[in-house]
């Protein structure tokens, strides 16, 4: 019975072991070189000349893997409220100087809520840092904020997205439609800013 167990796995394995050459095959090119014409032609001698070793080719799979990120934004009024009463209810003194001093200085702190989606094929590392709000005649970073319910540094799968809000400060007065853009900055991934 264990002879006819361990024939009968042996076979499968031959079975699918062959099944997966074939498919391997099947991706390399068997199209003739002979395109005179413009038509693709199907010679079998190709098939017998189709190489394993082409889809696995280092160079083939880099050139196929592509880092790409879609950005956007939008105001934030509800999340802008939750920062208010988070600093009102549970605020120190420290933090009202603070807030305090950065209204005096004419500047304000703006909440808007982004969206990185991963439409690429490859793993991502995001940062909140490399997000830049560009405003009249200025720009600035936002900024860090150590809570989960804000962006935070993650790596970002093929087919996912983040859609948290973030902090920046900027003049007090900006209208967030008409005067600020945004936009994602990282030198090693394709961005779309939307």
């Amino acid at each position: 019975m264990k002879k006819i167990i361990a024939s009968i796995a042996a076979l499968g394995l031959w079975i699918h072991s062959s099944g997966v050459a074939n498919a391997k095959q099947a991706t390399a090119p068997i199209v003739s070189k002979n395109t005179a014409n413009n038509s693709l032609t199907n010679n079998s001698s190709n098939i017998s000349n189709a190489s394993l070793s082409y889809s696995s080719n280092d160079e083939q799979l880099i050139a196929q893997s592509v880092a790409r990120l879609n950005f956007s934004w939008r105001i934030a009024p509800f999340e802008l409220a939750a920062v208010g009463m988070s600093i009102i209810l549970k605020g120190k003194k420290s933090d009202f100087d603070a807030l305090a001093r950065l209204l005096a200085s004419g500047h304000d702190l703006y909440v808007v809520r982004v969206r990185l989606h991963n439409t690429g094929n490859l793993p991502l590392r995001v940062y909140p840092q490399n997000i830049k709000v560009y405003y009249r005649n200025g720009s600035t970073s936002v900024i860090p904020v150590p809570d989960y319910r804000f962006l935070q540094p993650d790596i970002l799968r093929p087919g996912y997205y983040i859609d948290k809000p973030v902090l920046f400060i900027a003049p007090s007065g900006l209208n967030l439609l008409r005067d600020v853009r945004m936009g994602y900055r990282d030198s090693s991934i394709r961005v779309i800013n939307n």
